[in-house]
C-alpha cells in the first residue's frame, strides 16, 4: 500500500514554521534574517488583520491568503503556520509517549458551537467597540509569543550564560553572556496559567482548544464550510475499522455516518495516513449521504470508539435561542466595554502616563493596534520594554511599556519597529527616531541628593544622549540638573541612571502623542595640537 506523502509534508512544514518562530521569539534575528523569518510573521492571521485594518497595503494582507488557502483546502494553517498549534502537536505526541498504549486516542464528539461561535462573537464585538483586551488573551500567535518571550527565553538565557562562563575557565569566549530583566511578576500570570490549560487540553482532549476558545480556529472553520476540497470519506471503501476516528486529534471524523465536520478539521491528514483502505482524501465534492451498505441494507456494527457518538450539531431551536441571546448579550457587552474605556481613558496632563516605544505614534495608536505579542520585548537589547499590567488600564493588559526603572531606550537601536508584526510600532530610521520625543524628563528637585545630601552627582547628565540633562550651578560650587525640554526625546537614560531610591530624582512623563524634538546643538570641537598632543 502507498502512503500519502501529505502527512509527512505537512509536518515537514509545520517544524519549519515552529523553528523560525521560536527562533525569533528567543532572539535569534541575526540567525534568522528577515527574508526567512518575515513571511512566517507575515502569515499569522489576527496580527496581519489588524495591521491591514490600520495601513490597508499589501505588505499586510497575510489574513487574506490565509482566508484564500482555506477556501481551497480547509484549516490548512491551523496545522502548519500556525505555532501554537503544533505546540499542541508536540504535546499531544509527548503525553503519548508518557501514557500507557491504549487502543482509543480520540473518539467523535459532538461540536461545542455555542462556545466557539459565542467566544468568537464576544471577540469580534469587543474588537468593534476598540478594544483589543480579547484578542491579546486568545489570539494563538501572540499567546504562544509570551510563552515562549516571558517564560522561555529566560531558561534559554540562564543555559546560554551557564556555557559562557563554562567556556570563560577554558580562556574561550566563543558566547556572549546575556542580560535579561524580569517583568513584574503579575504579568507572568495569565502566560502560566495559559501553558497549564492548554497542555492539560492538549495532553487529554486534543486540538480542543483550537475548536472552542481559538477566534481564529472558528472564524476558519466557518470559511472551511464553503471550501473547494474537502476531506471526505469514500464509503464505498470505508470497512469501519475505525482508524480514522481514533487518531483525529479534532474528534471530528463520526464513523457511524461516514462523515467529517469539515469546520473541525484541522488538516492534521492523519485520516488518510492509517486508512488501511486509502478510502480518505481531498475531493471536491462530498459522496452521497447514503453509503452503499446501508443502501442494500446491510448493518454493520461501528468501532467500540464510536457506539456512544450522537447526532452532530444542535438542534434548529438551539440555534435560534444562541441568536436571541447573543443579540441580548451584544448591548449589555457594549455599555460593559464603553465603561472600561472610559475608565481606562488616560488624562493629558497626568505626568504618570506610561511611555510607549519609539514608532508607535500614540498611547491610543498603540494600545488599539498592539496584540501584546511581546516579539518587540524578546527583541529589545537594553530589555526595556516589558509587559504592563494595568499602566495602560484593563483593556491594555500585557501590552509593553517602556519601563525606565530596569533601563534605558538605545539612543542607536530600531529593533522593536522593524518586528512589529501589526503595526502598532511603524518603521523609523535611525536620524527620525533619534528626534523622536516620546515623553519629557521631569527633575524633581527636592528628591535629588545634590538637594539633600549636598553631594555632587551628575549621573542623569552624565547619559543624557542629547545633552538635554544639563549641569548648572548651585551652591557651594555644586551644580544640579536642569532639563532642556526642547531637546529631551524621552529615553530614559538620566531616570534609569539616578541613584536616587526608592522614587527617582528625576523621571520621564510619557506624551498621549509622540511629538518631535529638536536636534541637539552640537558643538565644534577645538583642539589645539600643540596642547592636547604633547608627544
Amino acid at each position: 500500500m502507498k502512503e500519502s506523502p501529505l502527512k509527512k509534508l505537512r509536518v515537514v512544514v509545520a517544524l519549519v514554521c515552529f523553528g523560525l518562530t521560536v527562533l525569533v521569539f528567543l532572539g535569534f534575528h541575526a540567525v534568522t534574517p528577515p527574508a526567512v523569518s518575515e513571511p512566517v510573521v507575515y502569515l499569522q492571521f489576527l496580527p496581519s488583520l489588524v495591521k491591514y485594518i490600520n495601513m490597508a497595503t499589501l505588505t499586510a494582507a497575510g489574513f487574506l491568503l490565509v482566508l484564500l488557502i482555506t477556501l481551497l483546502f480547509g484549516r490548512v494553517f491551523c496545522s502548519t503556520v500556525c505555532p501554537l498549534g503544533t505546540l499542541q502537536d508536540i504535546i499531544i505526541h509527548l503525553a503519548e509517549r508518557v501514557k500507557r498504549p491504549r487502543r482509543v486516542r480520540f473518539r467523535y464528539k459532538k461540536p461545542r458551537n455555542m462556545l466557539r461561535y459565542g467566544v468568537l462573537l464576544m471577540t469580534a464585538i469587543i474588537f468593534l467597540q476598540g478594544s483589543l483586551l480579547a484578542v491579546n488573551l486568545l489570539d494563538p500567535f501572540s499567546n504562544f509569543g509570551r510563552l515562549f518571550a516571558d517564560l522561555l527565553r529566560p531558561v534559554y538565557i540562564g543555559f546560554s550564560n551557564l556555557a559562557a562562563h563554562t567556556l570563560e575557565l577554558f580562556d574561550s569566549y566563543a558566547i556572549r553572556p546575556l542580560t535579561w530583566n524580569p517583568p513584574a511578576p503579575v504579568t507572568l500570570l495569565f502566560p502560566l496559567l495559559f501553558l497549564a490549560v492548554l497542555s492539560w487540553l492538549s495532553a487529554n482532549k486534543g486540538r480542543l482548544f483550537c475548536n472552542t476558545l481559538c477566534p481564529v480556529g472558528s472564524l476558519l472553520g466557518l470559511v472551511a464550510k464553503f471550501a473547494v476540497f474537502k476531506i471526505t470519506i469514500a464509503k464505498d471503501a470505508c470497512t469501519l475499522c475505525g482508524d480514522c476516528s481514533i487518531n483525529c486529534k479534532a474528534h471530528c471524523i463520526r464513523l457511524k455516518t461516514q462523515a467529517v465536520d469539515f469546520s473541525r478539521c484541522i488538516a492534521c491528514f492523519n485520516c488518510i495516513s492509517v486508512c488501511p483502505e486509502m478510502g480518505i482524501g481531498y475531493k471536491s465534492r462530498p459522496p452521497s449521504s447514503q453509503s452503499p451498505v446501508a443502501r442494500q441494507g446491510k448493518s454493520i456494527s461501528p468501532h467500540p470508539a464510536t457506539r456512544r457518538d450522537h447526532p452532530q450539531g444542535v438542534t434548529d431551536a438551539s440555534k435560534r435561542a444562541f441568536i436571541g441571546k447573543s443579540f441580548l448579550y451584544l448591548a449589555g457587552l457594549t455599555g460593559l466595554i464603553q465603561a472600561i474605556q472610559a475608565r481606562d481613558k488616560l488624562p493629558v496632563l497626568n505626568d504618570q502616563n506610561p511611555v510607549t516605544p519609539p514608532g508607535s505614534q500614540s498611547i491610543d495608536h498603540f494600545t488599539h493596534t498592539c496584540t501584546a505579542c511581546h516579539l518587540c520585548v524578546s527583541a529589545c537589547p537594553t530589555q526595556v520594554l516589558q509587559p504592563a499590567f494595568l499602566e495602560y488600564g484593563l483593556s491594555g493588559m500585557l501590552q509593553p511599556r517602556m519601563d525606565y526603572q530596569l533601563s534605558f531606550c538605545n539612543f542607536e537601536c530600531t529593533l522593536c519597529s522593524q518586528l512589529c508584526p501589526t503595526g502598532a510600532i511603524l518603521p523609523l530610521s535611525k536620524e527620525t527616531k533619534q528626534t523622536t520625543q516620546l515623553g519629557i524628563a521631569k527633575f524633581l528637585n527636592e528628591k535629588c541628593i545634590v538637594y539633600t545630601d549636598q553631594t555632587a552627582c551628575g549621573a542623569c547628565a552624565e547619559h543624557c544622549p542629547t545633552k538635554a540633562v544639563q549641569m548648572i550651578p548651585y551652591q557651594n560650587n555644586l551644580t544640579i540638573p536642569e532639563v532642556r525640554e526642547t531637546i529631551c526625546i524621552g529615553c530614559g537614560a538620566c531616570e534609569y541612571a539616578c541613584p536616587v531610591r526608592p522614587q527617582r530624582a528625576i523621571y520621564v512623563a510619557g506624551h498621549l502623542l509622540h511629538l518631535a524634538a529638536q536636534p541637539p546643538e552640537m558643538k565644534p570641537l577645538k583642539v589645539d595640537i600643540r596642547k592636547d598632543f604633547p608627544f
